[in-house]
């Protein structure tokens, strides 16, 4: 399957997914049941590390306001996008205790990523 990560932090685990595997998992499925969430500000979604495909921009700091919109999602995998992985380690955390069970943190985050070769767009 994919290679999955467990992390204790202060709220219990957050798997860990890397950007080989989250790829992979977004190829495979098409999108259609994985949500790719961009925890970042708009200049750094748009900015030279770009962003993933398809990715939904919410920056953390608006992240508590817009959980009843994520309700949709509960079903589908979430994938958690920030720079390094710290902000979107900490939205993992933030849904899982909203009752999102599915969530999992882009290990090394968009940094990692482009490090990796993987495609981008700004």
């Amino acid at each position: 399957m994919f290679n999955i990560f467990k992390r204790e932090g202060l709220f219990g685990d957050v798997n860990q997914i890397t950007p080989e595997d989250a790829h992979k998992k977004i190829s495979e499925d098409k999108g259609k049941n994985t949500l790719i969430i961009d925890v970042r500000e708009p200049h750094e979604f748009n900015g030279n590390l770009g962003h993933i495909e398809n990715a939904k921009l919410i920056p953390i700091r608006l992240l508590p306001l817009k959980i009843a919109d994520l309700e949709a999602y509960k079903d589908k995998d979430i994938i958690a996008v920030c720079h390094s992985g710290a902000r979107s380690y900490s939205a993992c955390s933030m849904l899982k205790r909203h009752g999102f069970d599915k969530v999992y943190n882009l290990k090394g985050g968009m940094l990692l990523w482009k490090k990796s070769g993987l495609k981008t767009f700004i």
